[in-house]
Order: structure tokens, then sequence, then C-alpha cells
């Protein structure tokens, strides 16, 4: 009879073969386990993973660190998204603070169907409209471990922005709002955003840093001038 192969030798021979894959995929001894085990699962080579995640959920940072693939790899894990197809992938958010993670539509999507609990959707539109758009749109996602659905109204006036897309696709943008933020409380769902969502917040960062700056140069300048202004009443006594 064939004796049965301690734990320790299986755990051996698993660690080798992580070892040989590693290899075969040219991935750094160095990277963070995290990197390692979804390179694994891609199938791709390290080199070619990082040029497909860098044209594709990186795509938009002009400088991003480990830190920042390390970060966007662990929410896409947590969620099941894949960030070589832009499910889940990074917008900046200022000039001092880090990248957004952000999921796009059909992430949501993703993880929403991909919920036990989740035991579908529907949309009600405003029959009230502006210009052809209706005022609101409200979504109701239902649950299996919940009596009522949650349903959230979201408003035409107070979503839209300047962003191309609102002018072209108003309807399918509003619908989408309204989606995301119903899912984001019916799932509890952080720390993730919306494509609209971080543009906005980039768009307000950077206007705080021009304040800032503003302010700075002007206290700087008052500085300055009571300065010379002293000096100047020195001189002349």
């Amino acid at each position: 009879m064939k004796a049965a192969s301690s734990p320790s030798k299986r755990r051996n021979a698993s660690t080798s073969h992580v070892a040989q894959l590693d290899k075969q995929l040219g991935i750094p001894n160095d990277l963070p386990q995290t990197l390692c085990q979804v390179i694994r699962a891609s199938g791709l080579s390290y080199d070619a993973y990082v040029r497909a995640i860098t044209a594709g959920a990186l795509r938009d940072l002009p400088i991003w660190s480990h830190a920042d693939i390390e970060r966007l790899l662990l929410t896409a894990k947590q969620h099941n998204l894949n960030p070589l197809n832009r499910e889940i992938f990074m917008l900046p958010s200022g000039t001092e603070t880090p990248p957004l993670i952000v999921v796009g539509v059909d992430g949501w999507s993703k993880i929403m169907n991909s919920h036990p609990q989740f035991s579908g959707m529907q949309f009600q539109e405003s029959t009230e409209c502006s210009s052809g758009i209706p005022t609101w749109i409200e979504c109701e996602i239902y649950r299996h471990d919940r009596v009522v659905p949650l349903r959230v109204r979201e408003y035409f006036e107070e979503a839209r922005n300047d962003h191309m897309s609102w002018i072209t696709h108003p309807r399918r943008m509003l619908r989408h709002k309204c989606m995301v933020q119903c899912a984001r409380i019916a799932f509890g769902l952080g720390g993730i955003y919306d494509s609209d969502e971080a543009i906005r917040i980039r768009t307000n960062a950077n206007n705080q840093s021009r304040h800032n700056k503003k302010d700075s140069q002007s206290k700087s300048l008052g500085v300055e001038a009571l300065t010379k202004t002293i000096t100047k009443e020195a001189e002349d006594r």
C-alpha cells in the first residue's frame, strides 16, 4: 500500500509549483502577494499584465505607484471585478490626494447581479418632463432578505453636469446615476465611485487648490507690502 504524502510535503510541492509558475510568468520575487495572485489568475506574463493594466485601468493617471495598483487590485478582488476590462479603474482626484477607485456601469451591474441577496431591480420615470427629459428617475432594488424594496430618486437638475455624456444621453446618465446610488445603499458599497462622482470630486479638489494658492499669494503680498511700508517709515524718520 502506498503511504499518503504528509502535509508538509504537499505544502512544499505547492510552493515549488507556485515558484515555477512565477518564474515562467516573469513575476519579480519582491512583488506583493496580492499582485502575484492576480497576475497568476490572469494567465498573462508580468510584463504583459503591466502593459494591459497601464493601457486600461490606469490610463487616466499621469503617474501611479505599486501602492495604487495594490489598492485597485484588492478592491477588484473584493468585488470580483476585472480591471483589464475597465470594470474597475482609477481616476485622479487632485494634486495631493490618492487616485479614486471608479467602477463602470458594467461593474456596478456585475456587483449587484453577483450578490446572493439580489432579487431584481426596476425603474420609474417622472411623467413631468423638462425639454423632453424626465425631471426625475426612481430605482427600486429588491433583496431576498428584505420585506420592502429600497427606492432612490435622482433629479435631473441636481445630477446633471456639463460633461458631453449628459448632453448626448441625459436619460441614460440619469438612470445610471440613480442605479448606482440605490445599489450603494442597498448593498453597503463604500470606497468606490462612478465616473461622474470622480469627475466632480476632482473638479472640486482642483478649485479648492487654486483657491488656497490664491489666498497664500494674497497673504504673502500683504506681508511684503507691510514690510515695505514699515521700512519706508523708518527711513523717513
